[in-house]
């Protein structure tokens, strides 16, 4: 099939309206299986919730974290958990990935006129980040409503980069592993416990070793994307450079996996070969 002619405007409206209808699909299976999005929601609520509990215990203990307070916590919990759900319910092709291989499914994408990371982003929207996804912003808000924070457009406008941005540097950290599955017959033992990692920046940076902060700033950014967007609401005086750093990092990010994902693709041989 050979791909109709567009100029990159044209092209651009083509892959919104295209990604639309795909987002049309999710939202149809959302609400067809009725009970498989109430799960998704309570168990959302549980996970994080559970979460919560255990962070009140250990503020009865302590008043502050690394001269973090409760609700600081609360709102960092909130704003990295979000952006993990944004990036599980419509960026999970990553752990798709092997499937789409080992059953023939990209070579069907490939003959497509649409790039076929497009088409892998397209049809893997995961149910179970919605209930995670709606938990978050509602802790966000919570733990904004007890903190003295001074809110604009433009700072709404800078949580929804944030949460973008964050959405991508995860889905770039973990493409970039998912591609050595065009070499690697089982790549997902390694995917998991990357993906593990962000966990860690839900909570302030300052409480672990050096080495583990290096690692989730400069190595694998999950830290750029959910603490420090946080801490820059928070506290902006002290963390302004996170205003832009945060959406230069997941453009640079991405980019690079981008071009990694390019040269695997060239050299996928199918399943059919």
């Amino acid at each position: 099939m050979i791909a109709p002619q567009r100029n990159g405007l044209q092209q651009s409206a083509y892959l919104i309206g295209l990604y639309v209808q795909y987002l049309k699909i999710y939202l149809k299976t959302l609400v067809e299986y009725r009970a498989d999005t109430l799960i998704a929601l309570i168990a959302g609520i549980i996970a994080q919730g559970s979460t919560l509990v255990f962070l009140s215990v250990i503020f009865q203990r302590i008043p502050k974290l690394a001269d973090w307070s409760f609700y600081e916590l609360v709102f960092i919990f909130g704003l990295a958990a979000t952006g993990k759900a944004l990036n599980q319910a419509l960026f999970n092709a990553p752990f798709a990935l092997t499937g789409f291989i080992r059953r023939g499914q990209l070579d069907i994408m490939m003959i497509r006129p649409v790039g076929v990371l497009f088409q892998a982003i397209g049809n893997t929207q995961e149910l179970n980040g919605v209930g995670q996804l709606v938990t978050g912003i509602i802790i966000m808000g919570y733990a904004a409503a007890h903190l003295d924070m001074h809110w604009s457009i433009g700072m709404v406008l800078y949580v929804i980069i944030a949460l973008i941005s964050s959405a991508v540097i995860q889905f770039a950290v973990l493409l970039t592993i998912s591609v050595l599955t065009f070499w690697v017959q089982e790549v997902r033992s390694v995917i998991y416990p990357v993906n593990w990692l962000y966990d860690f920046t839900r909570y302030p940076l300052e409480i672990f070793h050096p080495l583990l902060r290096g690692l989730l700033t400069y190595l694998i950014p999950y830290a750029v994307g959910s603490f420090f967007p946080a801490a820059f609401l928070l506290r902006p005086e002290q963390y302004h450079w996170a205003l832009w750093v945060v959406p230069v990092t997941a453009i640079v990010v991405m980019s690079i996996t981008y071009c990694i994902w390019s040269f695997g693709i060239k050299r996928y041989s199918s399943v059919a070969g």
